[in-house]
C-alpha cells in the first residue's frame, strides 16, 4: 500500500451525488454471512516450480500469518470472509502482494509462485560506515520511526538491508533488498518490513510495502501489561480508533470531531444590504465546512463485514483530547485532513482498511509511524 501524507476527504452519498456505479455498490448490502475462510496453498520458484519451505505467508499489516512446512505448503485458518490482502516472502525471493476476496465461507487454494530477486537499479549504495550514508541513515530511521514517546523505544536491527540514494532534485530514497527489521520494545512487536518505496522530499513522506507483525515474548507479566497498556495508548487519537467510532456513530463520545468540506456548487452565499439601501451579494462564504456524524460518512458494504466510508470532498478531522496546532484559532487541537481520490475507501466495523483505494492523509495522524503502528488485526478488547 502507497501512503501519501497529504489531504483531503468526501462523502457525497444523498447530497453531493456520487457516481451511478458507486451508488449502486454502496446501496447493496448482502444479508448477513457467517463463518471464516481457510486458506490452503503451496509456495514455489516460479521458473523452476521447486517449492519454497518455510516461505512467509500472511495478511499485509497484520500479526496473521504462517510459515510454509518443507515442502512449500502452507495453511491459514479462521480468516474473515471478504478481502485480504497476501503477502508472501522469502529470503532471495521477491515479495509479494495479492488481493484476494471470499464472499463465502469454506477452504479456499491459493498459490503463490516467487520470482528470484533482483538486484535493486538505478539506486547509489553507499559503503556500510560512509559519512553520507549515516546521515542519510538517520533521517530514514527518524521518518520511519516517528519522533513519538515511543520512538526511543524503537530500533532498526538490520539497516545494512537499505539502498539509501540522494537524488540530484533532492529526494531522498530508499529500497531494501530483503525486509527491513524494526523492534518495538514499546509495544512489544518485531515488524518485516519490505520497502519498495521510500520518498523524503520538502518534510514530505511517500513510502510503501508490506508489512508484517511478530509478536514479541515479554519476559515477564509486567512487561507483558505494559505492552498492552502502550498498546491502548497508541491506539487512543489513531485512524483505527477514528474509522471505529465513524462506523459505530460515536466520534464524539470518543473525543472527535469530523467537519466535511461543502463544495463550491452547494455553499450558501450571504445576503447584506448596502447602506444605500441596495441588496447585494456579498462576496464572502457563509460557511465552508460543516460538522459531520459518523452515519453520514459511512455505508454498508457488500458483506456484513466489510463498510465503505464514502466522501467526495476532503475531511476536516480534531481530536478534542488532545492539543495541538490546527488553522482555526478557536480551535487548538490535533487537527488532521484526509481525503479519498476514488471517493471511499472500504474498512471493518472494527477500524481495519481492507481496501485503501489511494487514500491521503496529512496533518497529525500523518505523522504515524512505526513507533506507534498497531497491526491491523489488534483489537482493543482484553
Amino acid at each position: 500500500m502507497r501512503l501519501i501524507f497529504c489531504v483531503e476527504y468526501l462523502n457525497v452519498w444523498k447530497r453531493f451525488g456520487l457516481p451511478c456505479l458507486l451508488l449502486l455498490l454502496i446501496t447493496f448490502h448482502a444479508t448477513a454471512q457467517t463463518g471464516t475462510v481457510t486458506l490452503v496453498g503451496k509456495v514455489t520458484d516460479e521458473k523452476t516450480g521447486k517449492p519454497l519451505p518455510f516461505a512467509n505467508v500472511f495478511i499485509n499489516n497484520s500479526s496473521i500469518g504462517t510459515n510454509a512446512d518443507e515442502n512449500g505448503n502452507y495453511k491459514l485458518a479462521n480468516l474473515t470472509i471478504g478481502n485480504l490482502e497476501m503477502a508472501v516472502s522469502f529470503l532471495g525471493y521477491e515479495t509479494i502482494k495479492q488481493t484476494l476476496r471470499f464472499e463465502q465461507p469454506g477452504t479456499k487454494t491459493v498459490l503463490f509462485k516467487l520470482k528470484e530477486g533482483m538486484e535493486l537499479q538505478g539506486v547509489t549504495i553507499f559503503a556500510k560506515k560512509d559519512k553520507k550514508r549515516e546521515r542519510y541513515l538517520k533521517i530514514v530511521t527518524r521518518e520511519l520511526l516517528g519522533t513519538n514517546q515511543f520512538s526511543k523505544q524503537c530500533k532498526l536491527i538490520n539497516p545494512e538491508v537499505l539502498r539509501i540514494s540522494m537524488d540530484d532534485d533532492g529526494h531522498l530514497t530508499a529500497q531494501t533488498k530483503s525486509p527491513l527489521i524494526i523492534e518495538n520494545h514499546a509495544l512489544g512487536y518485531r515488524i518485516h518490513q519490505d520497502l519498495d518505496d521510500f520518498d523524503y522530499f520538502a518534510s514530505t513522506l511517500y513510502y510503501g510495502g508490506s508489512t508484517r507483525f511478530e509478536l514479541l515474548v515479554p519476559k515477564d507479566n509486567a512487561q507483558k501489561k505494559l505492552w498492552r497498556a502502550n498498546q491502548k495508548a497508541a491506539y487512543q487519537g489513531s485512524l483505527k480508533h477514528l474509522i471505529a467510532s465513524m462506523v459505530s456513530d460515536s466520534l464524539q463520545e470518543h473525543g472527535f470531531k469530523v467537519f466535511q468540506e461543502i463544495p463550491d456548487s452547494l455553499r450558501i452565499f450571504k445576503n447584506v444590504r448596502s447602506q444605500n439601501g441596495y441588496n447585494t451579494i456579498k462576496n464572502h462564504l457563509h460557511t465552508r465546512i460543516e460538522q459531520v456524524r459518523g452515519m453520514r460518512l459511512v455505508q454498508p458494504g457488500e458483506l456484513e463485514t466489510e463498510r465503505l466510508i464514502v466522501s467526495g470532498t476532503r475531511l476536516e478531522i480534531f481530536n478534542m483530547q488532545k492539543k495541538g496546532r490546527s488553522p482555526y484559532s478557536d480551535m487548538g487541537y490535533s487537527y488532521t485532513q484526509i481525503s479519498f481520490p476514488s471517493g471511499y475507501m472500504v474498512v471493518t466495523p472494527q477500524g481495519w482498511v481492507v481496501m485503501p483505494m489511494g487514500y491521503q492523509i496529512s496533518g497529525e495522524l500523518g505523522k504515524d509511524r512505526f513507533a506507534n503502528l498497531l497491526p491491523a488485526d489488534w483489537k482493543r478488547e482484553d
